[in-house]
């Protein structure tokens, strides 16, 4: 049964089956098992308690996609502390705000945004500090309270400043849930491109490993990238936004000399989707069931 949203492994299936491909160096993807991201997640909540943090205080995340960055939001919530993925598009004095309002205690960063956090910010930097901060392989998952914050999720700020939206453990795992009931889904394998601080691809990530599927991760959206993978790696299962498919489908070139023939679905989200671009990608991805929810 489901209690913390970061521990979704199942683990009356083959934890060494495929899990998560890691394309952050393209010519050298990281392959990972099942096994290999629980034990991962498990590290950085035994590094969380061990160095002192405490259940219901706020972890801060902020870097491109990369298992690092997965591993760390499973492992906030594990402990009982409260993941807050950050929008590093965001400018300075905006992420600076949202560390305040949010009360930030720690933030996992990478190199290319470390110049992004204020000066004095705790911090754990992914290139150069991450095996050093990582416990033990193995932690007793906190169970949560009912009503327990798991994550606090930014808006835009299209509006004026940001506002975070506290998601509970309790309302995210009945999420889960409900996309788990079309199951099974263990031999998916997903193509992830959407930003991790973004609920679509948070969304997909935590349904990837509740159903034992697998997943293709890009560190960040690129078009023609985003068409390759799909036959270098036989994606079954393509997530994304409206306009990251409209942008994917335009790749005519990379499209042709693709094998696409292995994608059964296309799913989109978090916005409306024009006709026209259903008819696309239905000769983009002809084998594929469509679907925007």
């Amino acid at each position: 049964m489901l209690l913390n949203l970061g521990d979704l492994v199942d683990r009356t299936q083959d934890l060494d089956a495929p899990a998560l491909i890691d394309c952050l160096d393209w010519e050298r993807p990281a392959h990972y098992s099942h096994r290999d991201v629980d034990r991962l997640a498990a590290s950085v909540a035994d590094g969380l308690r061990r160095r002192g943090f405490e259940p219901g205080q706020r972890i801060g995340i902020l870097s491109a996609n990369r298992v690092e960055f997965l591993a760390a939001y499973f492992g906030i919530m594990r402990a009982g502390l409260v993941a807050v993925p950050i929008n590093h598009k965001f400018p300075r004095a905006t992420i600076e705000f949202v560390l305040q309002d949010a009360d930030v205690r720690l933030v996992f960063c990478d190199a290319a945004r470390r110049d992004l956090l204020p000066p004095g910010t705790p911090r754990v930097e992914l290139e150069s500090e991450w095996q050093a901060f990582l416990g033990a392989p193995k932690f007793e998952t906190v169970r949560p309270a009912a009503d327990a914050v798991a994550m606090v999720l930014y808006t835009s700020g299209s509006t004026g400043r940001p506002k975070g939206v506290p998601l509970s453990h309790a309302g995210q795992l009945w999420a889960v849930r409900t996309r788990l009931a079309g199951g099974p889904y263990r031999d998916q394998r997903l193509l992830v491109a959407a930003p991790l601080f973004h609920m679509n691809g948070l969304g997909t990530s935590k349904f990837v490993f509740a159903g034992h599927a697998s997943m293709v991760l890009l560190p960040q959206f690129d078009a023609r990238r985003y068409v390759e993978a799909i036959g270098r790696f036989q994606v079954t299962w393509l997530t994304s936004v409206p306009t990251m498919m409209a942008l994917a489908v335009r790749e005519t070139e990379a499209l042709a000399r693709t094998d696409v023939s292995s994608v059964r679905t296309v799913r989109m989200g978090s916005a409306p989707v024009t006709q026209k671009l259903i008819d696309d990608i239905r000769r983009a991805f002809p084998g594929a069931t469509v679907m925007n929810a």
